[in-house]
């Protein structure tokens, strides 16, 4: 008996001690941890990149799959009304049947619009680069000559010219001998072998990416077929490992992320199909210069927000521009009034308030993603940024409602302070003699400001005439 009770009272102490110092063996292994990450974070950064290049059919099979869930929830939608419309309910191996079947048709719609797409651009490419190859030259010639007659028309400028063109020859000459034949011999014939490698790299990173895209349309369609399940299992282990409260808040700015990226992404493709569309309409109206491709170049960029059309205008407008620089002309005219119709009628007809951001944090956060992930951040940043919103919008009215303050962002406009009352807080904003009575401090230290530059302007133009009249006056006594 008093053995056990010396055991126990040694567990005791040894529980003791324990609880006494955990938190301290905590923070040490925390600090341990924290400082061997940095130390190896180029290995970490390369392993996490190895990782990413191994799950690249994954990646793109998940973004393929978040592309065609539209279409695949359009034509289930379909198919159902044609059951309810013969009054009979699918049974579940018709169910299936029929979620197989939708697959397989946005697959093909998805394949059906490349292949429209490569069939309208790629002849039109074609033959682009041809009547380039075989305008361009004449065009230069026309060029050259018209400026050759205006220069020999003016015998200062040619003079001009022909000192400038010796001075060019003799700049070429040097360059020829002293740099390009010098680095053909010593950089060029010696890393041909070099040279052929990186050609050959690319090749197979080409192949690689199309074997990476063939096997994400396989990943796609087990994703699509599984989707109900996956997405029972994330959220069997959210409430799994999450407290209920935790996996609701989740769960639900999961829904929120889905809708904003889903409707903007697919809003977003319908809007730029119509521009692109009206685009081709006025362009083959107005009688302009490669119409079709113009047009699929400016649809496609316009899916990326405020400067997409931008991004297709100014290659486009180039491209026009060797053609005829009128049309050209004509051309950015009618990409800003496109502009301006989308931006003000089409977009938010379609996307309406799909992500609920003003114009700056739309550009801001355009800007941030784009210099983070070039045009793909473009692409996703609108959405991005708006979930971050929502989530932080959400989390300042739970603080201010915690604190029983308001959460409406226009009692805060003309607020001066808060005040505790009985009945509640009291929120006290300027009033309009104090609100005038800025202003007016701003007019008059403005205008006061403005004074005073008046005065020094004056005086300093006065003491120049004084001076240039002393001068006068010891000439005229000269």
């Amino acid at each position: 008996m008093a053995q056990n009770e010396k055991d126990e009272n040694e567990r005791i102490t040894i529980k003791e001690v324990f609880g006494k110092w955990f938190g301290l063996f905590l923070v040490l292994i925390s600090a341990a941890v924290v400082y061997l990450l940095i130390i190896n974070l180029d290995d970490i950064f390369l392993g996490f990149m190895f990782m990413l290049s191994v799950l690249k059919p994954v990646i793109y099979g998940a973004i393929i799959a978040y592309l065609l869930n539209p279409l695949t929830k359009m034509y289930y939608r379909l198919l159902l009304k044609g059951y309810e419309k013969k009054g009979k309910s699918p049974s579940d191996k018709t169910v299936r049947i029929m979620e197989s079947m939708t697959i397989v048709f946005a697959l093909l719609t998805g394949v059906l619009i490349i292949a429209i797409l490569c069939w309208l651009v790629i002849p039109q490419l074609i033959t682009t680069v041809i009547s380039l190859i075989e305008t361009v030259p004449s065009q230069a010639n026309d060029y050259y000559n018209y400026i050759t007659d205006k220069i020999q028309s003016n015998k200062y400028i040619a003079s001009r010219m022909q000192d400038t063109a010796l001075q060019a020859t003799k700049y070429m000459d040097n360059i020829m001998n002293n740099d390009l034949f010098p680095w053909l011999k010593s950089e060029l014939l010696p890393n041909l072998n070099i040279y052929a490698k990186q050609f050959a790299n690319g090749v197979m990173s080409f192949i690689n990416v199309l074997y990476n895209l063939f096997i994400g349309i396989i990943v796609a369609i087990y994703l699509l077929k599984g989707k109900r399940v996956f997405a029972a299992q994330a959220k069997k282990i959210t409430y799994g490992v999450c407290r209920k409260k935790t996996a609701d808040t989740i769960i639900h700015y999961v829904r929120i992320s889905n809708n904003m990226f889903s409707g903007f992404i697919s809003g977003k493709i319908v809007d730029s199909t119509i521009i692109g569309i009206i685009c081709f309409i006025l362009m083959t109206i107005f009688r302009m210069p490669y119409a079709l491709l113009v047009s699929v170049i400016v649809g496609v960029t316009n899916v990326i927000p405020v400067f997409g059309p931008y991004i297709g205008a100014i290659p486009s407008a180039l491209l026009i521009l060797l053609v005829s620089p009128v049309q050209a002309l004509y051309f950015i005219i009618l990409v800003a009034i496109l502009q301006q119709v989308d931006g003000n009628i089409i977009g938010p007809a379609i996307l309406g308030e799909s992500t609920g951001l003003s114009a700056f944090w739309v550009l801001f956060s355009i800007l941030f993603f784009g210099g983070f992930w070039g045009i793909v951040g473009m692409l996703v940043g609108c959405p991005l940024f708006a979930v971050i919103y929502t989530i932080a919008k959400d989390f300042i009215n739970y603080c201010l409602a915690k604190r029983k303050l308001s959460t409406d962002t226009q009692t805060y406009v003309n607020l001066k302070t808060i005040e505790a009352g009985r009945d509640g807080y009291e929120y006290i904003e300027y009033t309009v003699s104090e609100i005038n009575g800025k202003r007016n401090k701003k007019n008059s230290d403005s205008k006061a400001k403005s004074g005073s530059l008046m005065s020094v302007l004056k005086k300093f133009f006065k003491k120049v005439m004084d001076s240039k009249q002393i001068s006068k006056d010891k000439n005229d006594e000269k």
